[in-house]
């Protein structure tokens, strides 16, 4: 693990990204890749497990609404679903450059990992370039190993990229907090990074055109009459409702933005809440039916497109919550996108431009 204080002074922090298509043939031109979708060992080789004490599940239980009222049992379950932490390195030996750049991501398995590892090739090949998988929950020691691996080869300066759809959300503020940008953790007190070089963290996907047009091809794929249909942007949604406030937002801003180049009837967003306490996520979901419901009234068709990275993810809960009633599912993830990588690029291209 690592020291607990210590703020880098030089990395291009990447933002997290959880999916990655790596294509075997390129696999001798970078650094070490994740091993093919029956081999796949990457997370498991770190040895970064989640393993909970009972003060540790009782720092989360206080911090984290969705644990509030459930037993240790419960929460270790939780916890023991969750893959362990881990890092991928994607560039060659022979790149060095003075800005490096770090993808954060949640991670979403084997065949999502590697879309996103072979979505940043290009800059793993201009830049070192590493993704570290994993909410740091429990540790941090994996964002680390993508701090040392940037800075040994050559970086002073750290651009990460956090792929999640919002900076309200707790992995976001656990990551501000490892790096030092806030004092208080939104899961346990891990230790903080080390290292010399400087960190700029890059924003988070919010309202980002590139974001809109990946939920337009989304509706699009599943719309066949755009003036009789209702576009319904889903998101996980953070626990915490000032926080929720602001993700709402950014999803009437992509909503607005379909209904106008697409010529739906009507676009509008909702997050279901998927880890606050049950009561939040009820009325949660009963506005959503209420919605498919009134579309379904009006003769209309509802489009329900997931405003989710993963497209392995809250997918099945949704189609339960929705279940008996009428109407179009997208279940793609943000990640499944060309432009998911092409927002990691640009991201970095403005952090670099800046400097």
């Amino acid at each position: 693990m690592v020291g607990r204080s210590g703020m880098n002074k030089t990395l291009l922090l990447a933002t997290g990204v959880a999916l990655g298509l790596w294509a075997g043939a390129m696999a001798p031109a970078f650094g070490q890749m994740a091993p093919a979708q029956d081999d796949y060992k990457g997370p498991k080789a770190s040895g970064m497990s989640h393993e909970m004490d009972p003060k540790d599940i009782e720092t989360l239980r206080g911090k984290v609404p969705g644990y509030r009222n459930q037993s240790d049992a419960e929460i270790n379950a939780s916890m023991g679903r969750m893959p362990p932490d881990w890092t991928w390195y994607g560039s060659a030996e022979t790149v060095r450059d003075g800005i490096g750049v770090l993808v954060l991501a949640h991670g979403s398995g084997s065949m999502g990992d590697k879309v996103l590892q072979d979505g940043v090739a290009p800059l793993a090949a201009k830049h070192p370039t590493a993704i570290s998988y994993g909410m740091a929950m429990m540790g941090s020691g994996h964002i680390q190993q993508g701090v040392d691996k940037l800075t040994n080869a050559g970086a002073k300066t750290i651009v990460v990229v956090p792929a999640v759809v919002t900076e309200q959300s707790s992995v976001f503020r656990q990551w501000d907090y490892i790096f030092g940008r806030r004092d208080d953790s939104a899961y346990l007190d891990v230790p903080r990074t080390t290292g010399k070089a400087k960190i700029i963290m890059a924003p988070a996907m919010d309202e980002h055109p590139l974001v809109t047009d990946i939920l337009f091809d989304h509706v699009k794929e599943i719309s066949t009459n755009p003036k009789n249909e209702v576009v319904i942007i889903l998101g996980h949604g953070p626990s915490f409702e000032h926080e929720n406030k602001v993700e709402l937002a950014h999803i009437a801003t992509h909503a607005k933005r379909i209904a106008a180049k697409g010529g739906y009837a009507e676009a509008k967003g909702l997050t279901l809440q998927d880890d606050a306490p049950e009561a939040v996520r009820a009325a949660n979901v009963a506005t959503l039916r209420k919605w498919v419901e009134t579309a379904n009234a009006q003769g209309k068709t509802p489009l329900v497109v997931g405003y989710l990275i993963s497209t392995r993810g809250i997918q099945d809960k949704i189609k339960e919550d929705l279940k008996g009633l009428n109407y179009k599912f997208q279940t793609k993830g943000l990640s499944a996108h060309p432009n998911f990588t092409a927002w990691i690029r640009a991201t970095v291209s403005e952090q670099e431009a800046k400097l």
